[in-house]
């Protein structure tokens, strides 16, 4: 019984980290391009990338 609650706090346990690492990582990224575009050439390639997906 001990190791089945152990596994399912490790997987609850993911579950709230994913999300977490996933938005660390695209905040990194716009940081990224930020720092090696500048803001006029940033801003224009999200923008262009928001017009493509909508």
């Amino acid at each position: 019984m001990a190791g089945w609650a152990e596994e399912a706090g490790g997987t609850r346990r993911v579950l709230i980290w994913a999300p977490v690492v996933a938005v660390a990582l695209l905040v990194a990224a716009a940081i990224g391009l930020w720092a090696r575009h500048g803001a006029a050439v940033f801003f224009d390639m999200v923008s262009a990338g928001l017009a493509y997906c909508f």
